[in-house]
């Protein structure tokens, strides 16, 4: 599915939602964060866990193939 409002800044073609998929040991699967920041070594797990870290969300333009990533801020509960 499109969304109309979404216009590739490319080409101008309409742009679909998706994700990108992270393949990590086991091949254990998940959608790729952002973190804040330059990664810091772990001894143990590669990179060191941050505190935060946001899901993104990815369109892909159906012209030209670019993609475009967001990250949110979560919605907070008033």
């Amino acid at each position: 599915m499109t969304h109309p409002e979404l216009e590739c800044c490319k080409c101008h073609a309409p742009m679909h939602p998706g994700y990108l998929l992270e393949e990590g040991h086991a091949n254990e699967r998940s959608i790729t964060a952002w973190v804040e920041g330059q990664p810091q070594k772990s001894f143990w797990m590669g990179l060191k866990t941050p505190r935060q870290k946001l899901a993104t969300r990815t369109y892909r333009c159906t012209g030209c193939g670019y993609l475009e990533s967001y990250a949110p801020a979560p919605a907070t509960t008033a």
